[in-house]
């Protein structure tokens, strides 16, 4: 089993605390689109349809600081580097609150030529619903910065937590500002920016937290540093720049040969689709701490099990999605409250259902490449899918089938960018260097320097793995004095462990690997418990006794450190 039943656990509780996160934060425009469409019919639903380019903007924004600094904060916890830890979190919230700002200032000095860009003109509602959406620019792009920084610093239920939050916030906003105060799209604006404010309210509880690594430190603020964070995450969020161009496109397509209802049935598809994709979101999203940790802890084979996982359980949730949206297209679409074109709607949902599964496959390999330090690969999945395979067709499609060109241009071009994807992989492939058609290396230790086993809590197993050990010292010809070490290492460490963390009477597990890396030996040593570090145990004066081996192990180690990473304790010792 090694790694495996670890992989499988953490992925589990990222997938689904991440699909419930990127599902919460689109909720936040379906509520305000289900509740406008049907309060002020096509006039609400076209407000939002012209607004959601400036989402994008801040969601560009959100993400490519989010996703760029949890990359780094989670490969310095992986590489027990809390300092860097800290310094990437602090220049991230710091260049993420400025830009905030400087996008608030300059969006309320040109907000009418804004609205005019995005396809609002003659709307005169828009200004209503975009004025405070925009003066509260800094809390929509921090919110996601926040959630992506704490997930990755083992906090995935807070982050889940904090959405949640903001929806029920929202959706009982909007229905006391709409409905009871008869405020219209203002109020549903307004629920919307408080809905923001109170997840990051739940986010900052975080820091608070013992084992948070996570503070603002005194670093140097250079640009440059700024410019590399927005950039390690810039393959991901450059969808939303190309989202943002495309909504404004194909708002401007069907302003001229539709007309408001055009716009009003193309935002329900927008939000049906925002739906489909949070479930791809979610999962890509939870593959990247994950990847990136073990990238830091030098494990690529805990790199290519989650991916691995990623993939299946994309399609399974994709095919289920797709049958979904086939089964239950009349329903969905009769949620918005448009009531003279809910066939047309309907169909537009089915013909969008076929790409579902095109979808999902190019958002998951895209967020892994991005992780893996792949951003060029990243960005020209988005720029094909989400730019200007989507563009083209767009153009295309809605001169000749009207509304239902939006969905066809969405099916053609995801599965386009998929086989062009799935071709390009097997050519670099063929070239050699990568495992599979994945782009994966061959991982970096040499299978010959690994020592690699998993115990579950029964302490008789300790036994054949101290055997095992002293055969690899053997085979590698380790002195006798480090190979003695490792061995008491590893006794006194996962005993303990199995002695003091496992108490709460559940099955529990602990994997172990020793990797030779020039004149050092690195052990790690993970366990499944609940917060539990025999370091700092060893350290108190009426546990001598029990943590006398411990203590040992402190003494004669070059370094030793406990990090809760993940959902997992994690010790490593190097000798």
């Amino acid at each position: 089993m090694n790694n495996q039943h670890f992989v499988n656990k953490a992925f589990r509780v990222f997938v689904i605390n991440s699909i419930l996160s990127s599902a919460g934060v689109v909720l936040g425009t379906f509520v305000d689109a289900i509740i406008l469409g049907n309060a002020l019919g096509e006039i609400g639903l076209s407000v939002l349809a012209v607004s959601m380019p400036v989402y994008m903007v801040y969601n560009l924004f959100g993400y490519a600081f989010g996703v760029g600094g949890s990359l780094k904060i989670s490969e310095c916890i992986g590489a027990e580097d809390k300092d860097g830890a800290n310094a990437h979190f602090t220049r991230t919230m710091f260049f993420t609150s400025g830009i905030g700002v400087l996008i608030a200032v300059f969006g309320m000095m040109f907000l009418p030529e804004i609205i005019n860009l995005t396809g609002g003109s003659g709307i005169d509602a828009a200004i209503d619903y975009l004025w405070p959406i925009v003066l509260t620019a800094p809390i929509f792009i921090l919110a996601p910065v926040m959630s992506l920084a704490i997930r990755s610093d083992a906090d995935p239920f807070l982050s889940t937590l904090g959405i949640s939050v903001s929806v029920v916030v929202n959706l009982v906003l909007d229905l006391v500002l709409i409905f009871g105060l008869n405020m219209g799209v203002f109020g549903a604006a307004l629920a919307m920016a408080i809905g923001q404010l109170s997840a990051v309210v739940v986010y900052a509880s975080h820091f608070f937290k013992k084992n948070n690594h996570l503070k603002l430190r005194r670093v140097s603020l250079n640009p440059e540093e700024g410019f590399r964070l927005f950039h390690g995450g810039f393959g991901i969020a450059s969808a939303f720049i190309y989202q943002g161009i495309a909504l404004v496109v194909i708002n401007n397509l069907l302003s001229v040969t539709v007309g408001l209802g055009g716009l009003a049935v193309y935002n329900i598809l927008f939000n049906v689709s925002l739906f489909a994709y949070a479930i791809f979101d979610g999962i890509s999203l939870a593959l990247a701490p994950l990847v990136a940790t073990f990238a830091g802890e030098k494990d690529t084979e805990g790199v290519y099990d989650t991916m691995r996982l990623s993939l299946k359980t994309a399609l399974l949730l994709s095919v289920l999605c797709a049958a979904m949206l086939l089964i239950f297209a009349g329903p969905i679409a009769s949620m918005f409250g448009v009531t003279e074109n809910l066939a047309l709607v309907e169909q537009t949902i089915r013909i969008f259902a076929f790409g579902v599964v095109q979808t999902c496959f190019n958002c998951v390999m895209a967020h892994f490449y991005q992780t893996t330090k792949r951003p060029t690969l990243a960005g020209v999945i988005y720029f094909m899918r989400g730019f200007l395979l989507l563009i083209a067709f767009s153009a295309w499609f809605i001169s000749g089938f009207g509304v239902l060109g939006t969905a066809m241009a969405i099916v053609a071009a995801e599965t386009i960018t998929m086989l062009l994807l799935l071709f390009a992989a097997v050519i670099l492939k063929n070239q050699g260097g990568y495992r599979n058609i994945l782009l994966f290396r061959e991982p970096i230790i040499a299978k010959d320097n690994l020592y690699e086993t998993t115990l579950s809590s029964d302490i008789k197993e300790l036994t054949t793995c101290v055997e095992e050990i002293e055969a690899f010292c053997e085979r590698l010809e380790i002195d006798q004095k480090n190979a003695y070490f490792i061995n008491l290492t590893i006794e006194e460490l996962a005993a303990n462990i199995i002695t003091f963390g496992f108490n709460d009477g559940k099955s529990h597990y602990i994997n172990i690997k020793i990797a030779l890396f020039e004149e050092d030996i690195y052990i790690r040593i993970r366990d499944d418990s609940t917060s539990y570090n025999p370091f700092e145990e060893s350290e108190k004066p009426d546990e001598a006794l029990d943590y006398l081996g411990v203590s040992i192990v402190r003494k004669k180690a070059k370094s030793f450190a406990y990090n809760r990473t993940l959902v997992f304790n994690n010790l490593l010792i190097i000798l």
